[in-house]
């Protein structure tokens, strides 16, 4: 079973005071990685085959899918931890924030307020 983690991490704002929020992180032990990645690979080559009837684009598309297969399973094999969302309160209008991560960003990171569109800064 994935192990859901959560840490606080500081939410600033240039003019306005800092606040806090979570960043929720999940921990996929090797089992799981491994199932994640048979399914992405899975689904690669699954488009490659439903791909074939298509008449001209299956020369591109066959290959482009065969190769991104295995390409993005040792991606999925390798992702121990994926980054989900951080929910807070924006520093700026102090209302309710859930801005979404993707898996490789790191922080600090500049972003966007979703709620007011200022500028903040999440640091853990």
């Amino acid at each position: 079973m994935a192990e859901k983690k959560e840490r606080i991490v500081q939410i600033k704002s240039e003019e306005e005071p800092h606040g806090e929020g979570v960043l929720h992180i999940t921990h996929y032990k090797k089992s799981e990685r491994i199932k994640r990645a048979a399914a992405v690979l899975g689904l690669c080559w699954l488009g490659a085959a439903g791909s074939i009837p298509i008449v001209i684009a299956h020369w591109v598309l066959v290959p482009g899918f065969l190769i991104a297969g295995p390409v993005f399973g040792y991606i999925r094999l390798n992702q121990a931890t994926v980054k989900e969302h951080i929910s807070g309160r924006c520093p700026v209008n102090d209302k309710d924030i859930k801005i979404d991560m993707e898996p490789s960003e790191e922080l600090p990171k500049w972003t966007y307020c979703p709620a007011c569109n200022k500028a903040i800064q999440l640091i853990e």
